[in-house]
């Protein structure tokens, strides 16, 4: 799958007193970005919610590796790592090229009404990934 890229800029309200990225931070940054390729993808939260299906975070791991600060310019590489059982993306986080950090998230599929997790992909989703990506 090709890689999907989304660029943000570091804002005043996301950083510390001393100019740099609060850590916390980072998973905004994740989100947006997720939000950003599931656009691309053709298929939105909202989609999930209609077919009756949420997201939940169920792993989140990161890998700081230098430093952002207020008025960076940045970009986030969106790979698909897993679909099938549970939505899982790897993020590279890059300022001029440079490697900032490294980090992962895992969504399960939960179906609204019943509160349990489904172990398949919907096949709304997986037809929207199909015509979007070569999977």
């Amino acid at each position: 799958m090709r890689e999907f890229r989304y660029r943000f800029r570091v804002e005043f309200y996301d950083v510390d007193s001393m100019d740099v990225v609060w850590h916390g931070n980072y998973v905004k940054f994740l989100e947006a970005a997720r939000c950003a390729f599931l656009r691309d993808v053709g298929f939105e939260y909202m989609n999930f919610r209609d077919i009756g299906v949420v997201l939940p975070i169920i792993k989140m791991e990161f890998k700081f590796i230098k430093p952002l600060f207020f008025g960076d310019e940045c970009e986030i590489r969106v790979r698909l790592n897993e679909y099938e059982t549970t939505l899982k993306l790897n993020y590279e986080i890059y300022k001029d090229n440079t490697l900032i950090a490294k980090a992962s998230t895992a969504q399960a599929y939960v179906d609204i009404d019943n509160k349990l997790t489904l172990f398949s992909v919907p096949e709304p989703f997986l037809k929207a990934l199909r015509s979007r990506y070569e999977i």
